[in-house]
């Protein structure tokens, strides 16, 4: 088993190592084809030598300082995908800009006519993802052999949480696009962090388990055959370092003081 990536162009390569996997199966291969990547992003205040590093930045590079909101975002994924994601795929390879122009952060590539890549869909824009999957950008997209793929989504459940609470067709068209398709997350790579200060890194490489990683990659601390919760990464992380949980996680804060525990 390799160990994990340690910068995000690493990490976008082999997303691309997987994609290929996926556009050389046949129709008929219970291959997905709609399927979501999750490639992690690099601190924005990083010092020189360290810009591509991974590195902890909460669940969906929340803790980084996106001053630019969803613009900063779609630039500096961009230049992971491009510069390595879908590096060496074909000349027909494009980006299209925005999927729509209120598609906040929907960058969306064309790679050739097997497969279409578009980033950060999400509850609120939603309505855009339904939209390229139904072919209002395209037919292409809707053919039996096409690969849709989505980088770095944030939507939530089923469509429950789509759009404003009146727009009830939008989530009914939504509900029904997440639950036809099962949106395998192919490809992933996440840095991630117990309670109690405890880091390591998650992996999922298609079409093998997922992986969870001590903090310098050197051994895998657990393995899962779906995506693992947070909880049961952070307890994982804990169990193999051996540290106690941290005030507040699943203790009671009652039975801890500051001389024996780690309160974060």
């Amino acid at each position: 088993m390799p160990p994990p990536p340690l910068t995000c162009a690493a990490a976008a390569a082999e997303a691309r190592a997987v994609l290929r996997t996926i556009r050389k199966s046949s129709v008929e291969s219970p291959v997905p084809r709609r399927v979501r990547v999750e490639l992690p992003l690099p601190r924005a205040d990083a010092q020189d030598g360290d810009e591509d590093a991974i590195v902890y930045l909460g669940v969906h590079g929340q803790a980084a300082d996106w001053s630019g909101g969803m613009a900063q975002r779609l630039r500096v994924t961009k230049r992971l995908i491009e510069n390595d994601m879908l590096d060496g795929y074909n000349d027909s390879t494009e980006y299209l800009g925005l999927l729509d122009r209120d598609a906040d952060g929907m960058g969306v590539w064309k790679v050739g006519s097997s497969m279409t890549c578009v980033t950060h869909p999400s509850d609120t824009t939603m309505e855009y993802l339904v939209k390229l999957a139904r072919g209002d950008y395209g037919k292409t997209v809707t053919e039996k052999s096409h690969i849709l793929v989505v980088v770095n989504a944030f939507w939530s459940g089923n469509g429950e949480s789509v759009g404003q609470p009146w727009e009830f067709q939008l989530k009914r068209d939504a509900k029904a696009l997440l639950s036809e398709w099962s949106w395998e997350k192919v490809y992933a790579c996440r840095r991630t962090r117990s309670a109690a200060g405890v880091e390591g890194t998650l992996v999922r490489r298609y079409p093998g388990r997922w992986m969870l990683f001590n903090a310098n990659g050197s051994s895998v601390v657990r393995e899962w055959d779906d995506e693992p919760s947070n909880r049961e990464i952070a307890e994982s992380l804990n169990e193999d370092a051996g540290r106690p949980e941290a005030v507040g996680w699943n203790r009671d804060a009652a039975n801890t003081s500051r001389d024996d525990d780690v309160i974060t």
